[in-house]
């Protein structure tokens, strides 16, 4: 059954019926790549106490939040994508995660956003409230205004 699985994958490939991604993912789980990736996966947090480090830790804890990929249909444990304190970047990898939900199918889902998952897009988020924000680009802007009047002088 596994050999006729892979061989018509690999027509149906061939035939450019599917792109190799999605041919890989058909033979990994025997699911159809073309059906929405929301279908098969869904995006959950799980939220936990850290242990305390500090006396104000002690007064007001802070809590864990790690963001899960959970298998609807039970076929592979539920894989943590990320785990952080930080409301404001977890709250940007759920975004993105529920957005390539939507917009991606399942076999290219599977090989983008889990087997080869990259997380850069999040590196640079910061909230707009934040006041370090602000200081970084005032000196941003002091360093362009800085490079501008070198280049005219």
């Amino acid at each position: 059954m596994i050999i006729i699985r892979w061989l018509t994958g690999f027509f149906k490939t061939l035939v450019n019926l599917w792109d190799w991604q999605e041919w890989s993912y058909y033979t990994k789980t025997g699911f159809d790549p073309k059906m929405p990736a929301s279908q098969r996966w869904e995006v959950q947090v799980r939220v936990s106490d850290k242990v305390p480090e500090t006396e104000a830790e002690e007064i007001m804890p802070l809590k864990n939040r790690r963001v899960f990929l959970k298998d609807k249909y039970g076929q592979a444990a539920d894989e943590m994508i990320y785990g952080s304190t930080d409301d404001y970047k977890v709250d940007a990898v759920i975004e993105q995660y529920e957005k390539e939900l939507r917009s991606r199918t399942a076999g290219n889902f599977h090989a983008t956003m889990i087997v080869n998952r990259n997380l850069d897009y999040f590196h640079n988020t910061r909230p707009p409230e934040d006041p370090m924000s602000e200081a970084l680009d005032a000196d941003r802007r002091y360093r362009e205004e800085q490079a501008r009047r070198n280049r005219d002088q």
